[in-house]
């Protein structure tokens, strides 16, 4: 789903509580954030390794 589409879907009130709810969040600890990125690095790397998994 893009941006765009959640907007859409989702409205202008949500979207808009979410932007304030992330704005008054502290920021993430280093650690958090490595963990963030650990989580999306993994699920690129699945998401490559299915298609060829599923021809097979």
């Amino acid at each position: 789903m893009t941006r765009a589409e959640a907007a859409r879907i989702l409205g202008p009130a949500v979207i808009e509580a979410a932007r304030r709810e992330v704005d008054a969040a502290p920021p993430l600890r280093v650690e958090q954030r490595e963990q963030l990125r650990a989580t999306f690095a993994s699920a690129r790397a699945i998401r490559s390794v299915r298609p060829a998994a599923q021809a097979a």
